[in-house]
């Protein structure tokens, strides 16, 4: 049976040709995954392209993540569903917070400012990878050639601060060294506690908890050393950070659970189509939606609110 592919594939193709980053290639894969019919005369080019990706996913794990170059120092492209940016003094355990999450080395020293440069990590969440990036301690010297930039195109900010007398000064100073660059109210942040292994301090935490909880922030209690609420960090990292995940489905067919599209809270079916081709944009018709057993294939209009783990099926 002939594959009978449309021509948007072939678009992609040769896109995929030109693409130099894993990134761009597993993105550009997906589509066309995405895109392609599924009948018998395309199985075998289904099946090859689950395996490219599969393996540029692998090459990418193995990669190490650090680039070259001035601008890597201090400038981290994004990659993965979603940037996190960490920030601490030294010592407040920042390091060792991402290194656990993300399984992936970090150095970790008892002297302060052991982290010169930014140092991006990916952390897995279920089905997607969110990219963590470790920064030099505040007041490290060339600071002002990342702080604010970086600050600025984070989708979300996780501060950190050891539990101890000075955790109040900590948090205050930290969010002085902020407000310069960005506005409180429009960028998400986690304050993290770290260090609550140590029992001497742990009693610090809930006046600090208190306060925050008053200013409408969140916080979590964690120990990098004991592994504790780490779970629970990486489910609010992934909640802040303001993102969902869709699921494609082409009409008949199951849908493709393996892949989802990873979007912007409060995205629309109109956006869905988009992130798939642009020229679904104006060939849509209509779409139905499955939703957790709430919502099973109805049909629903362009401007549809998606969320978390829906699965769109798209009529053009």
């Amino acid at each position: 049976m002939p594959a009978n592919l449309p021509p948007q594939y072939y678009e992609e193709e040769k896109k995929l040709k030109e693409a130099k980053s894993l990134d761009e290639k597993i993105r550009i894969l997906e589509r066309m995954l995405a895109i392609i019919p599924h009948h018998k005369g395309t199985d075998k080019l289904i099946g090859s392209l689950r395996a490219k990706i599969s393996k540029l996913k692998e090459e990418k794990e193995r990669r190490p993540q650090t680039r070259k170059g001035i601008d890597a120092l201090y400038n981290v492209k994004k990659e993965g569903a979603a940037q996190v940016l960490f920030l601490g003094f030294p010592n407040s355990g920042k390091s060792s917070i991402v290194s656990s999450l993300t399984g992936e080395y970090v150095e970790v020293a008892e002297y302060p400012y052991t982290t010169k440069v930014l140092q991006p990590r990916m952390m897995r969440y279920e089905d997607i990878w969110i990219q963590l990036v470790d920064t030099p301690a505040i007041g490290a010297d060339g600071m002002s050639m990342w702080f604010g930039n970086m600050l600025r195109k984070a989708d979300l900010l996780c501060i950190v601060v050891s539990v101890s007398e000075d955790i109040f000064t900590e948090y205050d100073l930290i969010k002085e060294e902020m407000s310069p660059h960005i506005e409180e109210t429009s960028k998400p942040h986690i304050v993290v506690v770290n260090k609550m292994d140590l029992i001497e301090h742990s009693s610090k935490y809930e006046p600090f908890e208190m306060k925050l909880k008053a200013l409408g922030v969140s916080s979590i209690p964690v120990s990098a050393t004991h592994l504790m609420n780490l779970h629970q960090l990486k489910e609010e990292i992934f909640v802040k950070s303001g993102i969902i995940r869709v699921y494609s489905k082409l009409p008949g067919k199951k849908p493709d659970l393996e892949v989802p599209f990873t979007m912007k809270k409060g995205s629309t079916v109109l956006d869905f189509a988009e992130a798939i081709h642009k020229d679904f944009v104006k060939k849509l018709r209509y779409a139905r939606l499955w939703r957790r057993d709430v919502l099973n294939g109805m049909m629903v209009s362009k401007d549809f609110v998606l969320e978390d783990k829906d699965i769109v099926e798209l009529h053009v």
